[in-house]
């Protein structure tokens, strides 16, 4: 198999796992269907399934909102300011995870709606370009990447739900609680993924209809090319001359034309269905940074503590930051990727090709530029976060920040205030 067909394969069958491991994890009940030899995803017919599908869910969210403390708690106990800080912390990631998954659980028709716009995008794509593949290899690559920093954290993040002791010591109610546990969490990684994913396969889209657009330009450009050669070739070699004629110029300008009107119309579709997933899935996006960010920050605060207490730090937090700042890196760098693909067109020499032949081309163009002047791609979170490489550096000053705080906590006995604490709140109750 060329590696061409080999790469689409597995691109192919990596999307059909994911939606297989969906249905699994409870987060789609919809079926995937051919019609009319279009591939849909379509909702369960029987009203009775849909109304147990809706307290199936109702109860999934009750059960996780009991299960999240185990894993984020850090500080059991509230005995100095930094404690205090880090189960305030800890709390947030327990509201914001229990949010994150009520809103997946409920919006189901939503998803269903922007996956089979992006299933018809894929086919009006394929269609227009003839291409035997749109997904390059770096799609299976970064995912693959992407699955890999997710399951080292899975590593370290599964076994609080269900701590070893608990199944050495025959706990079956802790066993049972865990397992459930672990269920829903994986549930909710699924859909932090899932926000890269979408990001991945638009940028990958942007990318592939840009490459037809230049290579529609070369073609066209060669066109005058072999024209001019032709006539040059006959007067040195006495062949009689083969030029594309007037009339056969002006059609394949015509035909050039109508496409780059269709690629105007995908482009205006991709366009909204990558703002819509944006919308839909802006909480899920903004969790997915807030969850590994504080993270980030608790790893550093129990690498700190059990330095200054063993006078030794444990490599696990520091494998973990290395982690959870490649996550949210791999979600930035994959959003600035889709804009700037987004972009593409707008480098091409779009406006200087052909333009002496006929008005059809240069209409056109000028349609299809100012389009891409009005729909300029932003991808913005909660209308606070902008996606885009410029904001790793703000995260870093934030980590970095973050660093000296511990820090300053840590040389002036801010770890060790909790007598001065449980004072103040003596003096509070009194």
């Amino acid at each position: 198999m060329p590696l061409v067909g080999r790469m689409e394969f597995w691109s192919r069958r990596l999307l059909m796992s994911l939606y297989q491991a969906a249905r699994g994890l409870s987060l789609l009940s919809c079926r995937l269907e051919v019609e009319r030899g279009q591939i849909q995803l379509k909702s369960q017919r029987q009203r009775c399934n849909r109304l147990l599908t809706v307290v199936w869910r109702g109860i999934l969210v009750n059960i996780y909102s009991t299960v999240m403390p185990d894993i984020f708690l850090k500080a059991q106990k509230t005995e100095s300011y930094a404690d205090f800080f880090v189960t305030v912390q800890s709390a947030s990631v327990i509201f914001f995870a229990v949010a994150s998954f009520s809103v997946q659980v409920y919006g189901e028709s939503k998803t269903m709606a922007i996956l089979n716009r992006y299933i018809a995008l894929y086919g009006r794509i394929c269609s227009l370009t003839e291409a035997q593949q749109l997904f390059p290899p770096k799609f299976v690559l970064f995912y693959a990447l992407k699955l890999i920093l997710t399951i080292c954290g899975c590593l370290y993040e599964l076994p609080q739900l269900l701590p070893m002791h608990h199944i050495r010591n025959g706990n079956i109610k802790r066993i049972i609680s865990g397992l459930i546990g672990i269920y829903l969490w994986m549930g909710t990684l699924y859909v932090l993924d899932a926000c890269f994913l979408g990001f991945l396969v638009s940028g990958v889209l942007y990318e592939q209809m840009g490459a037809h657009i230049a290579r529609m330009l070369d073609e066209m450009r060669s066109m005058d090319i072999d024209c001019q050669d032709a006539d040059g070739e006959g007067e040195r070699e006495k062949i009689p001359p083969q030029p594309i004629s007037h009339y056969k110029r002006m059609c394949l300008l015509c035909d050039r034309a109508d496409e780059l009107d269709e690629c105007g119309i995908i482009y205006s579709e991709l366009y909204q269905v990558t703002l819509s997933f944006r919308n839909i899935f802006q909480f899920q996006i903004f969790f997915y940074i807030y969850y590994n960010f504080i993270v980030l920050l608790l790893m550093m605060y129990e690498y700190i503590w059990n330095y200054l207490e063993a006078a030794q730090g444990d490599l696990v937090p520091l494998i973990m930051i290395g982690i959870k700042m490649g996550n949210i890196v791999l979600l930035i760098m994959c959003a600035d990727f889709t804009i700037r693909k987004s972009q593409l067109p707008q480098i091409l020499p779009l406006d200087i090709v052909c333009t002496d032949i006929d008005q059809r081309w240069d209409n056109s163009v000028e349609t299809f530029l100012s389009q891409l002047q009005t729909q300029q791609l932003e991808i913005k979170v909660m209308g606070i976060l902008q996606l885009n490489n410029e904001f790793i550096p703000t995260i870093l000053s934030a980590i970095i920040t973050y660093l000296f705080i511990l820090l300053q906590f840590g040389f002036t006995g801010g770890f060790d205030l909790h007598k001065e604490l449980a004072k103040r709140n003596l003096t509070t109750v009194s």
